[in-house]
């Protein structure tokens, strides 16, 4: 069994693929997602089995991408997917692409060409395809070690962190590899910026300083709260960051996307702090603020909307327990009227002005009145997003989630899986289109199989209405992106899911109830009216 060594077993024999799964699992991997190949999957499968790690089949490699991804937010721990060579590598990409832009932990491993096979079938460059959205893409071999493996799988959670593509024959994976010694991980530490102090002194001379929060605010919210109170700023949420700020609270004003929604607290602002902030949280625009913008981040290089006169960096909630201290006779003249007018200023922007209709807002508020609380809620892209993301309230991160560096549909399906699987205890309900949950239909068997607590609320317009609002401002001809309905109750019904399809009001009251009732998956197929989205669009965004 080898020398013992301090309570480390050194000269053990494993397998390449048992030393990958012996990493993950003391980095706090708990399960593995995807859709095996006939190679390396195979034995990694096999691997985690022995080792007590789930292996969570899915329908499509991009849904299990965002699963694993989505694992990773709310653990801290590296998800992680797999898929099989040539096909299953190229339909997972999107999924990759997500965890890149929203700053994800996650570990894909691709079966890869066998050493010395002639044959190109299925085979492509795989490494060159994962490398423009990863911080590594790397073809393990028999000659790989186990120190490879940890840094590897290190580099996905250090910051900012992000995907990790591994390339794994099935020959390497059973190779044997021999270095089994606990080596100290490489330490995550960055140089901490030097300008706190000119930043402290930019905030306390503020006579109207307002806070941004971004993604990075997210395992820090408290500290988060105890500044913006220290110096009594209006605070906007991206929305990767909802929740960071109770939603309650008498300083948050709304969320922040970089549109004409917030526009009219920024410009009273003098200061504007970006607060864990990074420019793939805004829809691209011009920044059009004047004020003098600070920010604050976990670490160096984060492109901003606009060149910081000060850029402070390290480590994270130190420095903002520092910047709140140091802030204790704020010049601030912000009054509660004026940030509650701000506040509801953005709720009248956002809503959708049809009353008496199904429409995205009235299906958010009777949802929200109806269910048990606490639950989570997941937001596909689309247009019914800008009803849940500014009427549901947050109270804490990760009450809501959404797609926002990549904004990618067919996401809250499988963000809701995920969720159920690593909190089965509270109930998540995903919040979609019919165009993005047509995306990942499939999953609905996965929810099923698992018995996930997911209840699926599907604002079904048969259109991609945001494109569709798009097209017809352009005042181009309604072209390619209205289609007739799906029955997505029927579909659901076909997968073993209680469903029900609702066309007013007083059904949609009564079917709340019944659905909230039971514990497991279900689904509620609402029919909406979208002729509201065109003025919410122009309201929210300009």
């Amino acid at each position: 069994a080898g020398n013992q060594t301090s309570g480390v077993v050194v000269g053990r024999q494993e397998t390449l693929a048992e030393a990958l799964i012996d990493v993950l699992k003391a980095h706090g991997v708990e399960r593995l997602f995807g859709i095996p190949g006939g190679g390396s999957s195979l034995d990694l499968i096999a691997a985690a089995g022995r080792a007590d790690l789930e292996f969570v089949l899915c329908r499509t490699e991009n849904a299990a991408a965002i699963i694993a991804a989505v694992t990773g937010e709310l653990t801290g721990a590296p998800g992680v997917a797999l898929a099989g060579i040539g096909p299953g590598a190229a339909s997972i990409v999107n999924g990759v692409a997500y965890a890149s832009l929203e700053r994800a932990p996650l570990i894909v491993i691709t079966d890869a060409k066998e050493p010395g096979a002639d044959s190109l079938h299925q085979a492509f460059n795989q490494g060159a395809m994962f490398a423009p959205v990863s911080k590594a893409s790397v073809q393990l071999t028999a000659a790989s070690n186990k120190a490879e493996v940890r840094s590897l799988v290190e580099s996905a959670s250090n910051y900012p962190a992000g995907p990790v593509h591994i390339d794994l024959s099935a020959e390497a994976a059973a190779g044997l590899v021999t270095e089994d010694v606990a080596t100290a991980p490489e330490a995550d530490t960055l140089e901490e910026g030097p300008a706190l102090e000119k930043a402290v002194g930019i905030m306390a001379a503020a006579r109207r300083p307002a806070i941004i929060a971004g993604h990075e605010c997210r395992t820090d919210a408290a500290a988060v709260v105890a500044l913006a109170e220290s110096c009594q700023a209006p605070v906007l949420a991206t929305y990767k960051a909802k929740g960071v700020m109770p939603e309650e609270h008498a300083l948050f004003v709304g969320m922040f996307t970089g549109a004409e929604a917030e526009a009219e607290t920024l410009r009273q602002a003098d200061v504007i702090l970006l607060c864990g902030f990074d420019l793939v949280e805004m829809i691209p625009t011009n920044w059009a603020y004047d004020a003098s913008v600070i920010s604050i981040n976990r670490g160096p290089d984060r492109p901003m909307p606009a060149e910081p006169a000060i850029r402070a960096w390290g480590e994270f909630p130190g420095m903002l327990v520092q910047l709140s201290e140091l802030m204790a006779q704020p010049a601030a003249v912000w009054s509660p009227a004026e940030i509650a007018d701000l506040r509801d200023g953005m709720r009248r922007r956002s809503a959708a002005h049809a009353p008496d209709t199904l429409n995205s807002d009235s299906v958010v508020e009777m949802v929200l009145e109806h269910v048990s609380a606490p639950v989570r809620v997941t937001v596909d892209a689309g247009a019914h997003m800008f009803s849940v993301m500014n009427r549901w309230p947050a109270r804490k991160p990760n009450d809501v989630l959404k797609s926002n560096g990549l904004s990618t549909m067919g996401y809250a399906l499988p963000a809701a899986i995920a969720s159920a699987l690593y909190e089965p205890e509270l109930p998540v309900i995903a919040f979609t289109g019919d165009g993005g949950l047509m995306m990942c239909v499939a999953e609905l068997s996965t929810m099923a199989r698992l018995k996930c607590n997911i209840m699926v609320v599907v604002l079904n317009d048969a259109a991609l209405s945001l494109i569709d609002v798009k097209q017809q401002r352009r005042q181009d001809p309604s072209s390619g992106v209205r289609y007739p309905a799906a029955d997505f109750a029927a579909v659901a019904q076909g997968f073993g899911v209680p469903a029900w399809r609702v066309e007013d009001l007083a059904a949609l009251n009564s079917t709340i109830t019944k659905a909230d009732s039971i514990d497991g998956p279900k689904l509620i197929d609402i029919r909406i009216d979208p002729a509201a989205y065109g003025d919410q669009l122009t309201a929210l965004r300009g």
